[in-house]
Protein backbone atom coordinates (compact mmCIF):
# COMPACT_ATOMS: atom_id res chain seq x y z
CA UNK A 1 0.00 0.00 0.00
CA UNK A 2 1.48 3.31 -1.01
CA UNK A 3 -0.15 6.13 0.92
CA UNK A 4 -0.74 9.49 -0.69
CA UNK A 5 -0.58 12.84 1.05
CA UNK A 6 -4.38 12.64 1.41
CA UNK A 7 -4.14 9.55 3.60
CA UNK A 8 -4.00 10.77 7.17
CA UNK A 9 -2.36 9.19 10.20
CA UNK A 10 -4.77 9.12 13.16
CA UNK A 11 -2.72 8.92 16.33
CA UNK A 12 -3.93 7.25 19.50
CA UNK A 13 -2.87 8.34 22.99
CA UNK A 14 -0.44 5.48 23.62
CA UNK A 15 1.79 6.45 20.69
CA UNK A 16 1.95 10.08 21.82
CA UNK A 17 2.76 8.99 25.37
CA UNK A 18 5.47 6.62 24.13
CA UNK A 19 7.10 9.28 21.96
CA UNK A 20 6.88 11.79 24.84
CA UNK A 21 8.67 9.35 27.17
CA UNK A 22 11.38 8.92 24.53
CA UNK A 23 11.68 12.70 24.04
CA UNK A 24 10.64 12.18 20.39
CA UNK A 25 7.26 13.94 20.31
CA UNK A 26 8.18 15.77 17.09
CA UNK A 27 9.09 12.56 15.25
CA UNK A 28 5.61 12.08 13.79
CA UNK A 29 5.76 15.51 12.17
CA UNK A 30 9.20 14.76 10.71
CA UNK A 31 7.89 11.56 9.16
CA UNK A 32 4.37 12.63 8.16
CA UNK A 33 4.30 16.41 8.06
CA UNK A 34 0.81 17.76 7.50
CA UNK A 35 -0.83 14.32 7.80
CA UNK A 36 -1.05 13.78 11.57
CA UNK A 37 -4.52 14.00 13.06
CA UNK A 38 -6.03 13.20 16.42
CA UNK A 39 -9.68 12.66 17.19
CA UNK A 40 -11.17 14.95 19.80
CA UNK A 41 -11.80 11.91 22.06
CA UNK A 42 -8.06 11.10 22.07
CA UNK A 43 -7.07 14.72 22.46
CA UNK A 44 -9.30 15.11 25.51
CA UNK A 45 -7.75 12.01 27.09
CA UNK A 46 -4.25 13.41 26.58
CA UNK A 47 -5.10 16.93 27.75
CA UNK A 48 -6.41 15.40 30.99
CA UNK A 49 -3.04 13.70 31.52
CA UNK A 50 -0.88 16.15 33.49
CA UNK A 51 2.32 14.48 32.31
CA UNK A 52 1.79 15.04 28.57
CA UNK A 53 -0.68 17.95 28.57
CA UNK A 54 1.91 20.62 27.71
CA UNK A 55 3.51 18.56 24.95
CA UNK A 56 0.13 17.88 23.35
CA UNK A 57 -0.74 21.56 23.63
CA UNK A 58 2.51 22.41 21.83
CA UNK A 59 1.85 19.84 19.10
CA UNK A 60 -1.50 21.52 18.48
CA UNK A 61 -0.19 25.09 18.76
CA UNK A 62 2.61 24.45 16.27
CA UNK A 63 0.25 22.55 13.94
CA UNK A 64 2.20 19.28 14.17
CA UNK A 65 -1.10 17.57 15.00
CA UNK A 66 -4.56 18.69 13.96
CA UNK A 67 -7.78 17.84 15.72
CA UNK A 68 -10.65 16.02 14.03
CA UNK A 69 -14.16 15.93 15.46
CA UNK A 70 -15.69 12.47 15.46
CA UNK A 71 -19.05 12.65 13.69
CA UNK A 72 -21.92 11.77 15.94
CA UNK A 73 -25.04 13.22 14.35
CA UNK A 74 -23.61 13.94 10.89
CA UNK A 75 -22.72 10.29 10.22
CA UNK A 76 -25.10 8.09 12.14
CA UNK A 77 -23.77 4.84 10.61
CA UNK A 78 -20.23 5.64 11.75
CA UNK A 79 -21.42 6.55 15.23
CA UNK A 80 -23.45 3.33 15.50
CA UNK A 81 -20.43 1.26 14.44
CA UNK A 82 -18.38 3.08 17.08
CA UNK A 83 -20.94 2.18 19.76
CA UNK A 84 -20.87 -1.48 18.72
CA UNK A 85 -17.06 -1.58 18.64
CA UNK A 86 -16.87 0.25 21.96
CA UNK A 87 -18.57 -2.73 23.62
CA UNK A 88 -15.67 -5.03 22.67
CA UNK A 89 -12.69 -2.66 22.95
CA UNK A 90 -11.36 -1.02 26.08
CA UNK A 91 -10.46 2.36 24.66
CA UNK A 92 -12.81 5.04 23.41
CA UNK A 93 -9.97 6.54 21.38
CA UNK A 94 -9.06 3.27 19.68
CA UNK A 95 -12.69 2.50 18.90
CA UNK A 96 -13.36 5.92 17.41
CA UNK A 97 -10.08 5.98 15.49
CA UNK A 98 -10.65 2.51 14.05
CA UNK A 99 -14.12 3.36 12.79
CA UNK A 100 -12.94 6.70 11.40
CA UNK A 101 -10.01 5.05 9.61
CA UNK A 102 -12.27 2.34 8.20
CA UNK A 103 -14.74 4.86 6.80
CA UNK A 104 -12.11 7.23 5.42
CA UNK A 105 -9.28 4.82 4.45
CA UNK A 106 -6.79 6.44 6.80
CA UNK A 107 -4.00 4.84 8.86
CA UNK A 108 -4.22 4.34 12.62
CA UNK A 109 -1.16 4.76 14.84
CA UNK A 110 -1.66 2.70 17.99
CA UNK A 111 0.44 0.20 19.88
CA UNK A 112 -2.54 -1.46 21.50
CA UNK A 113 -2.33 -4.43 19.16
CA UNK A 114 -4.56 -6.78 21.14
CA UNK A 115 -7.39 -4.28 20.72
CA UNK A 116 -6.84 -3.18 17.13
CA UNK A 117 -5.13 -5.95 15.12
CA UNK A 118 -8.16 -8.12 14.33
CA UNK A 119 -10.35 -5.16 13.41
CA UNK A 120 -7.61 -3.70 11.19
CA UNK A 121 -6.96 -6.97 9.41
CA UNK A 122 -10.67 -7.74 8.96
CA UNK A 123 -11.39 -4.26 7.59
CA UNK A 124 -8.18 -3.69 5.62
CA UNK A 125 -7.02 -0.80 7.78
CA UNK A 126 -3.32 0.05 7.73
CA UNK A 127 -1.73 0.58 11.13
CA UNK A 128 1.52 1.76 12.65
CA UNK A 129 2.83 0.94 16.11
CA UNK A 130 5.35 2.97 18.08
CA UNK A 131 8.04 0.48 17.03
CA UNK A 132 6.96 0.76 13.39
CA UNK A 133 7.33 4.55 13.60
CA UNK A 134 10.79 4.19 15.14
CA UNK A 135 11.70 1.62 12.44
CA UNK A 136 10.64 4.02 9.70
CA UNK A 137 12.71 6.78 11.34
CA UNK A 138 15.70 4.41 11.20
CA UNK A 139 15.08 3.44 7.57
CA UNK A 140 14.74 7.11 6.56
CA UNK A 141 17.93 8.08 8.40
CA UNK A 142 16.22 10.33 10.95
CA UNK A 143 17.38 8.26 13.94
CA UNK A 144 20.12 5.67 14.33
CA UNK A 145 19.84 2.27 16.00
CA UNK A 146 21.50 3.37 19.25
CA UNK A 147 19.12 6.35 19.58
CA UNK A 148 16.12 4.13 18.98
CA UNK A 149 17.23 1.45 21.44
CA UNK A 150 17.74 4.20 24.03
CA UNK A 151 14.22 5.46 23.23
CA UNK A 152 12.80 1.95 23.68
CA UNK A 153 14.45 1.74 27.11
CA UNK A 154 12.99 5.14 28.06
CA UNK A 155 9.50 4.10 26.94
CA UNK A 156 9.58 0.80 28.84
CA UNK A 157 11.48 2.03 31.92
CA UNK A 158 9.95 0.71 35.16
CA UNK A 159 7.48 -1.36 33.07
CA UNK A 160 5.28 1.71 32.65
CA UNK A 161 4.68 0.95 28.97
CA UNK A 162 4.91 -2.28 27.04
CA UNK A 163 6.49 -2.74 23.63
CA UNK A 164 6.75 -6.15 21.98
CA UNK A 165 10.53 -5.91 21.46
CA UNK A 166 13.41 -4.61 23.53
CA UNK A 167 15.50 -3.52 20.52
CA UNK A 168 14.74 -2.11 17.12
CA UNK A 169 16.72 -4.92 15.50
CA UNK A 170 14.39 -7.48 17.11
CA UNK A 171 11.33 -5.58 15.85
CA UNK A 172 12.72 -5.30 12.32
CA UNK A 173 13.47 -9.01 12.26
CA UNK A 174 10.23 -10.28 13.80
CA UNK A 175 7.41 -7.81 13.20
CA UNK A 176 8.14 -4.96 10.81
CA UNK A 177 6.46 -4.93 7.43
CA UNK A 178 8.75 -2.97 5.04
CA UNK A 179 5.69 -1.74 3.10
CA UNK A 180 5.02 0.58 6.02
CA UNK A 181 7.93 2.74 4.91
CA UNK A 182 5.69 3.86 2.04
CA UNK A 183 2.99 5.14 4.39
Amino acid sequence: MEASREVLILVDADVIIHLFKADKASLLNKLYQGRIRMLYIVLTELLNNRTVRNVVGNLLTYKQVEEIKFPTSSNLAMFQEYLILRKTLKGMGESASLVYCKQNKHIIASSNMKDIRDFCETNDIAYLTTLDILSIALKRGILNEAEIDRSIRQITRNNESHLCCKTIAAHLQSHFNPEKILY
